[in-house]
């Protein structure tokens, strides 16, 4: 009979995210005793601000599971594990003040704000590095450690060792090998695990020794029954079993688990599938859109003006696009051009300047004399903002292509139409039009593949710059 034994894996997510709001609540009651008005008590000046800390709260747990923060394991090595924390807590300061300023009618401390802004990092990075740091330390000690055998010795193994074994910071302590073919423990020869017997062993090997966690290396394919009577013993021990998910060998594509129902599903994806996250940033875009469109809606009517006083033709030139999943739609911009400028492309194809399936011309003979300023400026593309609020389009994104340009593109090139397009992006931040087709589509991929909410802020902060100086602009 097999001794069943309860899982505890649950225990350090819980413990780090109490340290989390402890630590939120250190930066908060900082925050308010710095900036605390000499006539209210500190109750009531901590009571002001209790909306935008649970805000804060809120956004910030959703940045961290993103992050893998919270999950047991998640990230060992320190330099990475202190980025994520950063990155994570920039969205959150980012995405909090922004939903409160955007949501609510009620206004900011800002002496608040630039403390919490200043104390939250600290504490937070303090509170981490410490509970981290003493962790350490335990399991240096020999304590606090997760006893682990390994089904399969081959290069699997091996690497599984190197990446959570070597620095000794993962909990982790190697009982040993379970192995039908001694002969393969060469490929673990520099750790000197003891080989336990082999996979028919587990049984008795469970209820033998005390074993925390059970990881199969075994190649899915060749061993899958194997697996299969692997993960029965286990789950009946009670004993988590851990299966190396790298069934195909995929370049970007990121695997997780996800549930249909009580049907267990491995999703691998290459393109950001964080529905929270992708809801906030739908959101946003909503809300900065509607906000916009109504304070520049002053200026809107000044440049149709001057569109309308200066050449013949529609203010608005809509232009068909392919946006996320290859959906066509109309992209707005103020007409720049005398008007039934599309026509006159064919005659201008000799002159056209950029390399790829892109159509540009710098000193463009169709380009009005206004419409030279309202590109330099970018003043052209604030129509866009309606495409953004009708949902075609987002603040920040791969810029959307004609129908003409994406026949051309390569198979792995169409996956920048797999997110929605938007007004700006990494391409316009770095260099605009002065580089080339293969670094505009390159630059593309990476914001796909490393994409984040604080990235979307820092390069809406950088296309202001750009914009402000003309940069790149054609």
């Amino acid at each position: 009979m097999l001794k069943r034994r309860p899982n505890t894996t649950l225990a350090p997510a819980m413990l780090q995210a109490a340290l989390d709001g402890c630590s939120i609540l250190s930066a908060y009651l900082w925050a308010v005793y710095e900036v605390l008005p000499w006539d209210k008590t500190f109750t009531a000046g901590a009571l002001d601000h209790v909306p935008y800390c649970l805000m804060f709260m809120v956004v910030w747990f959703l940045a961290a599971a993103n992050e893998r923060l919270l999950r047991p394991g998640g990230l060992d090595a320190l330099g990475p594990y202190l980025f994520a924390v950063t990155r994570a807590v920039g969205e959150a300061l980012v995405l909090s003040t922004a939903v409160m300023a955007l949501g609510t009618a009620q206004g900011f401390d800002r002496d608040f704000l630039v403390v919490f802004c200043f104390g939250i990092p600290v504490s937070m990075l303090l509170f981490r590095a410490a509970a981290r740091t003493g962790l350490w330390c335990i399991r240096r000690h020999g304590y606090n450690l997760r006893r682990t055998i390994i089904i399969g010795a081959n290069q699997r193994a091996a690497h599984l060792v190197d990446v959570m074994f070597a620095r000794g910071r993962s909990g982790h302590t190697i009982e040993g090998v379970l192995e039908d073919d001694p002969e393969r423990m060469r490929f673990l020869d520099t750790y000197d695990f003891p080989c336990l017997g082999g996979v028919h062993e587990l049984e008795d090997t469970l209820n033998s020794r005390t074993v925390h966690e059970v990881f199969v290396c075994l190649p899915l394919r060749s061993f899958y029954e194997t697996i299969q009577n692997v993960a029965v013993i286990c789950e009946n021990a009670g004993t988590p079993v851990r299966l190396i998910a790298d069934l195909f060998p995929l370049r970007v594509a990121n695997s997780r688990l996800m549930y249909i129902e009580d049907i267990p599903l491995l999703s691998l994806s290459a393109v950001p599938e964080t529905q929270a996250k992708l809801a906030l940033k739908r959101g946003i875009d909503l809300a900065v859109s509607s906000v916009l469109l109504a304070l520049l809606s002053p200026l809107f009517l000044l440049i149709a003006l001057l569109i309308k006083l200066e050449s013949k033709g529609p203010v608005f030139f809509a232009q068909e696009r392919v946006g996320q999943n290859q959906r066509r739609f109309k992209m707005l911009k103020f007409r720049s051009m005398v008007a039934g400028a599309e026509k006159m492309r064919d005659e201008l194809e000799d002159y056209n300047e950029a390399d790829g399936p892109v159509f540009k011309i710098r000193d463009d003979p169709r380009i009005t004399r206004l419409g030279k300023f309202l590109r330099k400026y970018s003043l052209d593309e604030f129509p866009q903002l309606i495409n953004v609020l009708w949902g075609q389009m987002s603040l920040v994104g791969p810029r959307p292509p004609i129908a003409s340009e994406v026949e051309q593109y390569s198979w792995d090139q169409r996956r920048r139409l797999s997110v929605r397009p938007g007004m700006t992006g990494l391409w316009q931040v770095s260099g605009r039009s002065d580089i080339s087709f293969e670094q505009w589509v390159e630059l593309d991929l990476t914001y796909i593949d490393s994409w984040s909410l604080a990235e979307d802020c820092l390069i809406l902060l950088k296309t202001f710059k750009a914009v402000l100086q003309g940069r790149g602009a054609a």
